[in-house]
């Protein structure tokens, strides 16, 4: 009889061996050892492009060279080509299926062969770059290698299991940005497009950089990373394609038209330019790249299944800061479905698994996200409560924000606890990751410390202006001195960027926009006008927490965890209803006083209009669509909502009651629902 220590070993080998069986077959490259590669000399320069770069990213993260080789010779391990290119005969017999390229743009396929080679195919001659980027990919090689000093992490070997096989193609055709960055920088800007899948770059407003991309030297540049040059929403492509009809955001990330019906039937098709940075009214945001994933990923959501998917452009300014977002907004115009199922949060902690390690990436996304969050409830720059582009000149001078001092008081616990969260991972990173420091520096610990800082200089400000100390410890003179010292760090912060790689960064980051109001000190001044108080509520909810609706499976919108100034904001979709419940005791009270927080979105038809009811009561159905450039406009997007408050009679005044709200048009996206008493008529909407 085996013991039960010798049955235990046979049962580890015997589970060993089947292990190994099973990855007998799988391609392997392995470090210190050359691999050997196919290409033929006649594919485009895009490819050529896109084979020096993986060979460049196998040598760091492989420690090894990447060799060129002859189709059929014995060493060859990797084959790649574009479909009727150079070696299209050769790729025909190779054993994979081509078939599912036929008819397709930008697409490649990547499989393992019969003979376990590793066959890269593209439908033409950008999609064979994307799919020797895809490689690179693998390896682990960030696209911000450069853009944010995101050191590759060594590897013993790149392994695709048995049988391995993707096929990937663009859902948007053309994916570009409008950049704003200095020409010596035009090359490491087209090998971040490639690395990202982006093939359009529109020309810069600021004439020298213009006349310099519209020279030869850069369109011949342009050619060698698959880039497309073209003018802007005039002329979004080439003098040589059909123009698509250009639908753009108001510059606070809320798309302003979708295509019509007649629009969408097009053969041009529709496209999307979209702000992740604004310098314009009411007031700029180009400092800490505080845009909305989640309110991007909806927007663009929008746009795609309304028919603006031919071409997408983002303005991404000097791309410092925003690189998450530009990442985000290519991968949804590469795949719209794959973010959807993954979902907006986990693509975040898998850029985060990439560019600062797999260890820390989920706290650091959990962090981001509240970055986020607060920053779409006011974002740094807005601080101030100052404008730009206003007639008089008071919207100059720092004003209060309407916030009441409990909120105020709750802001600056958040950001004080993000702070210390984020101190504390840094402080790993430092010593667990010492190569990735500078990376967690530019894309997280940055953005968060100085916003932190700002919400400080400006909130400890308001309390001190209306003669209240932050802490218990403190009086308000130390008070001012938290303000002070809050603007020193927010220089400190940006100089220690700057110093980064020996300068590499000096003057990207720019702590005094403009000479900007909100960028200097916080004067010392006193105010005597009372804080707003909270107004006190019956019940309150999310739009994401309704407890019924009247979804079917073919007409439900999921809610975009993440989104609006509550993080759980709900698309209704048109002709549907979500129900709220709660119990009350309205006592003598004939109405009761209801305000809505809907998203600021602009109509997608020619309307944007929303129900309330109370108790089945008859529907009060109410419009918000506002006038680009008014003042109800520019608070909306201040504040990240549009508020809509009204009166509705009660039935009964006991027991359990329900609120219902519907949906009569498209794009209707409710955050946040407040039941109040009634007690003002001004509450009659």
């Amino acid at each position: 009889m085996l013991t039960r220590r010798f049955r235990k070993g046979i049962l580890t080998l015997i589970g060993t061996m089947i292990a190994l069986t099973a990855q007998a077959s799988a391609f392997v490259l392995t470090a210190h050892r050359p691999a050997y590669i196919a290409v033929a000399v006649g594919e485009e320069p895009v490819v050529t492009t896109a084979l020096s770069l993986l060979a460049a990213d196998f040598q760091r993260v492989l420690d090894a060279q990447l060799l060129a080789a002859q189709p059929m010779a014995d060493e060859t391990q990797i084959i790649a080509g574009t479909v009727n290119g150079p070696m299209q005969d050769m790729l025909a017999v190779s054993g994979v299926d081509l078939t599912p390229l036929k008819d397709r743009k930008q697409a490649f396929l990547m499989a393992q062969a019969p003979d376990g080679r590793l066959i890269v195919v593209g439908s033409d001659a950008a999609g064979t770059a994307y799919g020797l980027i895809e490689l690179s990919r693998r390896l682990g090689v960030s696209p911000w290698e450069w853009w944010a000093d995101v050191e590759p992490a060594r590897l013993d070997e790149l392994r695709l299991p048995d049988g391995f096989r993707t096929l990937q193609a663009p859902d948007v055709e053309f994916r570009g940005v409008l950049p704003s960055v200095p020409p010596a920088m035009t090359q490491r800007l087209f090998e971040l497009m490639l690395r990202l899948r982006a093939n359009l770059c529109w020309l810069p407003t600021a004439d020298a950089a213009k006349s310099y991309f519209q020279s030869q030297e850069c369109q011949a540049l342009a050619a060698q990373y698959g880039v497309l040059c073209a003018n802007g929403v005039a002329q979004p492509l080439p003098a040589d394609m059909p123009q698509p009809l250009i639908c753009e955001d108001d510059g606070f990330g809320y798309i302003r038209h979708f295509p019509t019906q007649k629009e969408s039937e097009r053969s041009a098709g529709n496209g999307v330019f979209y702000h992740i940075a604004y310098d314009g009214a009411p007031h700029s945001y180009l400092w800490l790249g505080t845009a909305n994933p989640y309110l991007l990923f909806q927007q663009m959501s929008e746009a795609y299944y309304h028919g603006a998917n031919r071409l997408w452009v983002l303005a991404i300014d000097d791309i410092k800061t925003l690189e998450y977002q530009m990442q985000l907004f290519m991968d949804i115009a590469w795949d719209i479905e794959a973010v959807r199922r993954h979902t907006v949060g986990m693509h975040m902690e898998d850029f985060y698994v990439t560019n600062i390690g797999r260890d820390i990436a989920r706290l650091t996304a959990i962090y981001m996200k509240d970055h986020y969050h607060l920053s779409f409830q006011r974002k740094p720059e807005h601080l101030a409560a100052t404008r730009v582009g206003e007639a008089t000149s008071d919207w100059s001078t720092v004003h209060d924000l309407p916030w009441s001092e409990k909120r105020i008081r709750a802001r600056l616990t958040r950001y004080d606890k993000l702070q210390r969260n984020i101190l504390w991972i840094a402080d790993s990173v430092r010593r667990t990751h010492p190569d990735r420091y500078d990376a967690f520096y530019e894309l997280v610990e940055y953005p968060i410390l100085a916003a932190t800082a700002m919400n400080e200089k400006y909130l400890t400000a308001q309390l001190a202006r209306h003669g209240k100390a932050y802490l218990s410890r403190d009086n308000v003179a130390t008070t001012w001195q938290r303000s002070d010292a809050a603007h020193q760090r927010v220089q400190e912060l940006t100089r220690r960027y700057n110093a980064l790689r020996g300068g590499k960064w000096q003057g990207i980051m720019d702590a005094c926009l403009s000479n900007q109001t909100v960028f200097q000190p916080v004067p010392h001044v006193k105010d005597v006008v009372p804080m707003p108080s909270d107004e006190p509520y019956i019940a309150t909810f999310y739009g994401a927490s309704y407890s019924n609706s009247s979804f079917t499976g073919s007409d439900i919108l999921d809610p975009v965890l993440g989104l609006g100034a509550s993080i759980r904001a709900m698309p209704i979709p048109k002709g549907c209803n979500v129900s709220y419940q709660f119990t009350h005791d309205f006592g003598a009270a004939t109405h009761v006083a209801i305000e809505l927080h809907m998203l600021p979105t602009h109509p997608i038809e020619e309307e944007q209009r929303v129900t309330v009811s109370i108790d089945g009561s008859e529907p009060l159905a109410l419009t918000y669509a506002t006038q680009e450039e008014s003042e109800e406009w520019k608070q909306n997007v201040l504040q990240g909502f549009t508020a809509l408050t009204v009166r509705l009679p009660l039935s009964r005044t006991a027991g359990p009651h329900t609120l219902t709200i519907g949906a009569l048009d498209d794009g209707v996206v409710l955050d946040e629902l407040f039941v109040r008493k009634a007690q003002q008529p001004s509450y009659e909407h």
